[in-house]
């Protein structure tokens, strides 16, 4: 075994062990804001891209670890009766059926490249609410996530897309949770007081 391939493992590794904390969080704190049918879909798109990098040849192991870390979430949920489905879970499963669309008829690559990118629109609705809502402590697991996708990023052995686009683009929307949580918090409201829109947040 290589370095490529050790930073490969390593990564995930990490990206595994980094369900840890929001597993525990779940057995202590409830399963409240978790949604198993999207956890199911994650799981899903995650194991399209490794069987998709597989078999390729490719840099498999991140989401790997991903969907070993996603069905560890739905069996835990399924097991706390937190089963549900509503128009997020739709629009990620029209997302999976695409993937499975796009390998069936343009190949391992095409899946591997549409998944990653599924993934990451599975995740801009946690975003939008870390941003609106930064959380550091969760920002924190973020970071190891940065920590995880670099070491995968840099496991590949080549500049292609069967070897690093998956962890690059991870690497860059886990950079972009993190630096949401570390966005200030607004200060409280003067009473009578009108408070200035951002610009950076639509009205709703």
């Amino acid at each position: 075994m290589d370095y490529h391939q050790g930073l490969q493992i390593a990564g995930g590794l990490l990206s595994l062990l980094l369900f840890i904390p929001l597993i525990i969080s779940i057995v202590k704190e409830g399963a409240e804001g978790q949604s198993c049918a999207t956890w199911l879909l994650w799981g899903a798109l995650d194991v399209i891209l490794t069987v998709s990098l597989f078999s390729t040849g490719g840099n498999y192991f991140l989401p790997l670890g991903f969907a070993l870390g996603d069905f560890s979430v739905v069996i835990l949920l399924v097991a706390k009766g937190k089963v549900n489905w509503g128009m997020f879970e739709t629009i990620i499963l029209v997302m999976v059926i695409t993937c499975l669309a796009a390998w069936k008829l343009s190949g391992p690559i095409i899946a591997a490249i549409s998944s990653t990118v599924a993934v990451v629109i599975a995740g801009l609705p946690g975003l939008r609410e870390m941003w609106r809502k930064p959380q550091r402590r969760v920002g924190n697991i973020w970071m190891g996530y940065v920590v995880a996708t670099t070491l995968s990023f840099f496991g590949g052995t080549e500049m292609t897309m069967k070897e690093r686009f998956t962890p690059g683009v991870f690497a860059l929307f886990a950079l972009v949770m993190f630096a949401a949580s570390r966005k200030k918090k607004p200060p409280e409201e003067i009473p009578d007081a009108r408070p200035t829109p951002s610009p950076w947040i639509l009205p709703h």
